[in-house]
This record gives structure tokens, sequence and C-alpha cells, in this order.
């Protein structure tokens, strides 16, 4: 039976028997007791993230390198992470903004690492997904003054978006508004958190467009040009199960280096266990 409302899928979907294997497989295995319940690498084991660099190339048909991954212990606790260390929203971090209508759960995430609903704005949505015009718009209208120049490591704004399938509308951001809003994203001095969970449920016959992280690191690769601003933040718990609760995060090696310790500490034994599989 599938729960529309919470979208659970059925459980007869859920492979147990494939996860108890793989569990007996990773405990069983020479040097189990320190892959599996000591503390581990800064970001994430690294036989796991091979695997995971080779099955995302072959998804996204798309070269995704080991070094542009990390580990998480799921998408949920990677945006709350996330906004901890890259964000300072009681001084540097001014506005929170959200595509229009999103994921209600991201609001109470954003309220827990510190910001407030008066920092809270909304970005209209249309069709082919969030509308670049009109966040061109709203960020001139908050920065009068300009672009924010910062010297320290932190965000001047994040945005929080699902550029494929979104959730709840399912719209698709467009090829050429992946590319403006990398534009404006690097010109503003905002970070952007794509959650990328659905790009790998999808029906149409006609290719997606690259997730938006593609966009910034060839940016950067050929253009030199200024910091990383887009992490594309994915999840097994989509594909897999819900309660797989292990994800990981794709971005320029500069932010995954930022980012990589804390998940060492907490990613183990679930990464170990997706090893085996």
């Amino acid at each position: 039976m599938i729960n529309f409302l919470l979208g659970q899928p059925s459980t007869d979907l859920l492979s147990t028997e494939i996860f108890s294997r793989a569990a007996q497989e990773a405990f069983a295995a020479p040097g189990a007791a320190d892959r599996m319940l000591q503390y581990a690498h800064e970001k994430g084991n690294p036989l796991f993230l091979e695997r995971l660099a080779k099955f995302l190339s072959a998804e996204y048909k798309d070269d995704v390198p080991v070094k542009n991954l990390c580990a998480t212990p799921g998408a949920s606790l990677a945006v709350q992470h996330i906004l901890t260390m890259l964000t300072r929203p009681a001084s540097t971090t001014r506005f929170a903004f959200f595509q229009n209508p999103t994921y209600h759960f991201e609001y109470k995430i954003f309220s827990d690492v510190g910001f407030t609903d008066n920092q809270f704005v909304g970005v209209p949505e249309d069709s082919d997904g969030l509308c670049t015009d009109s966040f061109e718009e709203i960020l001139r209208a908050r920065f009068p003054a300009g672009p924010e120049v910062s010297d320290d490591a932190f965000y001047s704004a994040v945005l929080y978006c699902v550029p494929t399938h979104a959730n709840p509308s399912s719209t698709i951001l467009s090829h050429a508004r992946r590319a403006e809003l990398v534009r404006l994203a690097r010109e503003y001095n905002v970070l952007v958190i794509c959650d990328d969970v659905y790009d790998m449920l999808t029906f149409d016959q006609d290719p997606l467009p690259r997730r938006l992280v593609a966009y910034d690191l060839d940016d950067l690769q050929h253009k030199q040009c200024g910091r990383p601003v887009v992490i594309s933040n994915g999840s097994f718990s989509k594909i897999l199960a819900p309660g797989s609760r292990a994800g990981w995060i794709e971005a320029h090696p500069e932010l995954v280096d930022r980012l990589g310790l804390w998940y060492g500490l907490h990613c183990m034994p679930l990464l170990s266990i997706h090893t085996a599989f």
C-alpha cells in the first residue's frame, strides 16, 4: 500500500533482503571493526565514493569525479550542515531565497540554523522553473547598492531550489535559466543549494538539462571566475529506500573540502554497507 500523503513507497518495493545481505557481508569482511564502527574518512568511505562516482557518471551521462563528491547522512541533514558551515544568517548572509512553491520542511531547517522569517523571500516560477528574470529583480531590490563583496568565506545570500521535477510543482528548470541562475549567483555572491533527488526518476524521452552544479563547475574551469556557488544535494532515499539515510553532495573541491570533516565523523556504517551492494 502506498501512502501518498507522506510520499511513502509500498513496502514490497523495499529491498530488505539486499540490505540484510549487504550488512552481513560488510560486517564479516576483514577490518570491519575499523571500517564500520570507527571514525571514518573526512569525505566518506573511499570505496563508496569511487563507486558513487561511477554510478552518477553513468546515470547523469556526464563525468562526475571523486574529488567533487562528499558522503552525507541524507539530503535533509546535508542542507542543515551546508547552511551551518557556509552561511552566517546573523551577519554576512542577509537573505534566504526559496523557489515558490517549495518543499515546506526546508523552512524548519533554515530556522534551526538561525534564519528568521523576515529573511525568507520567495522567487516565483512558471512552466520553465524558477523565473531568473524575477530573481534578478529581487536581488537588485534586496541589494540596491549592487552586489556585496565579502572577504570572508561566507555567502551574502542563499537560494534553495529543486531544478529538476521540483517539489511540489514538478517543473524543470530550462537550460537557459540554469546558465543565467549561475551567473546571478556568482554576481551577487549567492550560495545555491539544489535538491537533485529526483533527477534519476524521470520517464521522459528527452534528455534533462545538466544539473546546475555542472554549469558552475564548467564556468570555474574555463573562465576562472570567482568562488563556486552551487552545491548538488543527492540522496538514496528517493531511489533506493527512504530509510537508507545515505546521500552525497557534488560541488567544487573547495566546497567539498570545507564540508567534508563532519561527514566523515557521522556517515558510518551505512555508507560502508552501501559499498557491499
